[in-house]
């Protein structure tokens, strides 16, 4: 009985280590808030992020696998990494911006005879 229950600690840390992770992938490439400018992005990515971590880190309390002094450590963690995680997987690259507007740049002067 003991190995079944371990067995689901580890599994459930597993769990709580990952999940917030691929809830920020998740929100930043599938769902309406990739269209959202960066700043705003970074915000709810991270959030959503801490409580997806709050969620699974209180069922892991309940379960007596994480300790209450953990709990914050994890939450502060998992809404860094939901941030960088929305930071990393921007749309709009600055080589993108340089090579656009040095395209834009010839285009304007394209019209012009010499």
């Amino acid at each position: 009985m003991e190995e079944g229950l371990d067995i689901i600690s580890t599994i459930l840390g597993i769990i709580i280590f990952f999940a917030p992770l691929i809830t920020a992938f998740v929100l930043v490439t599938f769902s309406p808030l990739r269209t959202v400018r960066q700043p705003l992005k970074f915000f709810v990515t991270g959030f959503a992020s801490a409580v997806t971590a709050a969620l699974l880190s209180a069922l892991a309390m309940a379960r007596g696998s994480v300790s209450s002094r953990a709990f914050p450590f994890i939450v502060g963690i998992s809404s860094v990494v939901g941030a960088v995680v929305s930071l990393l997987t921007s749309s709009e690259t600055i080589t993108e911006k340089k090579r656009d507007e040095l395209v834009r740049k010839s285009d304007d002067q394209s019209w012009r005879v010499p």
